[in-house]
């Protein structure tokens, strides 16, 4: 451990989101399975906040979910 890091301890034992005001479990590197892929597709920051030009990217997001049902294969 380095100087002066303490680890840190959760009281529940259940980490949350990072994302800003969910409660959901994290699932992938600190995300819940739905924010995890926002920031896959750069719609949050690592840190779960919004970024700039978010309502710009969310339609391109939702765009290629539609896009994305056609292709799955059973």
């Amino acid at each position: 451990m380095a100087k002066g890091n303490k680890p840190v301890v959760v009281a529940s034992g259940v980490e949350h989101c990072k994302c800003e005001g969910c409660k959901k479990p994290e699932a992938r590197f600190t995300f819940c399975n739905e924010h995890y892929e926002w920031f896959k597709f750069g719609l949050i920051t690592k840190y779960g906040k919004k970024v700039g030009d978010f309502d710009k990217k969310v339609g391109h997001f939702q765009s290629y979910q539609e896009k994305q049902k056609f292709y799955k294969v059973a």
